[in-house]
Order: C-alpha cells, then sequence, then structure tokens
C-alpha cells in the first residue's frame, strides 16, 4: 500500500516537472539578418528568428557563431540582434523589452 501511494507522488512529481519545463519561455530571441531577402531591412519579423535562449550570452554565442559559419564580415551593418522578453502583438509586429545588436556584443569584448 505504501508503495503504490510512494509510485503514485513520484509519478505525479515527474508530470508536473515535464509540463513545467514545457510551459517556460525563453527570456532572449535570436533575430539573424544576415541571411535575409533585404539585407538593409532589420525589422524584426518571425522569418529572421534564428532561435530561444535562457540568456544573453547564449543568443549571442549563437548570433556570432552564424556570423562566423557564413563567412559574413562584421561591418557597420548590424547581422544580428538578440532581444529580450519578445512577444508578438495583435497586428503580427514583435515588441521586445529590450534589443541588443551585434555591435554592441562586439563593444563588450
Amino acid at each position: 500500500m505504501l508503495a503504490t501511494s510512494f509510485n503514485k507522488f513520484i509519478g505525479l512529481l515527474l508530470v508536473t516537472l515535464s509540463l513545467s519545463g514545457c510551459i517556460r519561455s525563453p527570456e532572449w530571441t535570436l533575430f539573424y539578418f544576415a541571411d535575409a531577402a533585404d539585407k538593409t531591412d532589420h525589422t524584426l519579423q518571425h522569418d529572421v528568428i534564428k532561435g530561444y535562449y535562457d540568456t544573453l550570452e547564449q543568443c549571442q554565442a549563437k548570433g556570432s557563431g552564424l556570423v562566423r559559419i557564413q563567412g559574413v564580415t562584421l561591418t557597420e551593418q548590424v547581422d544580428f540582434t538578440c532581444g529580450q522578453k519578445c512577444e508578438t502583438l495583435d497586428n503580427n509586429q514583435i515588441d521586445c523589452q529590450q534589443l541588443m545588436s551585434d555591435k554592441d556584443f562586439l563593444k563588450q569584448l
């Protein structure tokens, strides 16, 4: 009887933990513009999202890695931006609480 109650408790605990991972939203969104059709248009759109990350450092590392892999030179043109706590508005525009461009990232180095 005790083993059955314990097994139910463990099962419920595992289900709760697995569901909590599914509803956790990422803190940072990577917007990557170097492979966009219009390289001068840096508006935040869904087609330039390249990933979601828990920390700014993870987002910037992925963005700079994509720049290096594609052999894109970092010029005055921004190639990626990390947005904090981004959400899609009713008009399908993306709004972020804070934006950090690759130029901001390079200043930190």
